[in-house]
């Protein structure tokens, strides 16, 4: 009777597991069919000892396991990433509120909101040209700490389209200190960007392209 020797049945399966292409699923159904086949042809007179078989199961269903985990949690991100797109998607045509300073202004309204840490006895915002010049300075009086809204009309303004930024200036007793800025514009496109897993938003108001995380409101 040929027998083979347990040390190459060793040997052939540490082939099997470092063998290009195969999976776990693969790899145990092959080392199976080597085990039946060695126990079929063992010498009765002296037994194969079954220990490394049963560890070498064991190992193949860790990482069976493992691959059946990964699996799953490689379809439960692509299912969450086309959620957020199909979520995202619902945003296009919305205004979005933003932090922002610098706008492109067309014929209509631009709205938008400072952010006040404390209150403040006067709130200005100094509308600047493209050149660095003070045109237009809102004044917009004593507030209360939050959100204080405001609206940049061109035609009340007597302002031709073009590009501007603000300054919010604030005044507290003796203390001076600028306040941040947001600009509402509208969401024009949504696409997502795979290698970062981030959903980005295009605004228009030359606002340009924003991570939706920035967006602060949507109306």
């Amino acid at each position: 009777m040929n027998v083979t020797d347990v040390s190459n049945t060793s040997g052939a399966t540490d082939n099997i597991q470092n063998s290009p292409g195969n999976d776990a699923a693969s790899i145990k159904n092959e080392f199976m069919t080597l085990m039946i086949a060695q126990i079929q042809n063992q010498d009765p007179t002296n037994p194969i000892d079954g220990t490394e078989y049963v560890s070498q199961l064991a190992q193949f269903s860790q990482v069976e396991s493992l691959e059946h985990m990964r699996t799953n949690q490689s379809m439960q991100m692509v299912m969450m990433e086309n959620l957020g797109i199909v979520q995202s998607a619902q945003l296009v045509g919305k205004n979005a509120m933003v932090p922002a300073a610098d706008f492109t202004l067309d014929d209509k309204a631009l709205d938008g909101k400072v952010y006040l840490e404390d209150s403040v006895e006067s709130l200005s915002i100094d509308i600047v040209d493209s050149s660095g010049d003070v045109i237009k300075t809102v004044e917009l009086g004593s507030q209360e700490a939050g959100d204080t809204a405001f609206s940049i009309d061109p035609e009340a303004l007597g302002l031709p389209p073009g590009e501007y930024s603000l300054v919010a200036n604030t005044t507290a007793g003796d203390v001076s200190k600028k306040a941040d800025t947001f600009i509402q514009a509208e969401i024009e496109k949504i696409h997502f960007i795979s290698a970062s897993g981030m959903m980005m938003a295009e605004l228009g108001n030359g606002l340009g392209t924003i991570s939706v995380l920035e967006i602060s409101e949507v109306s």
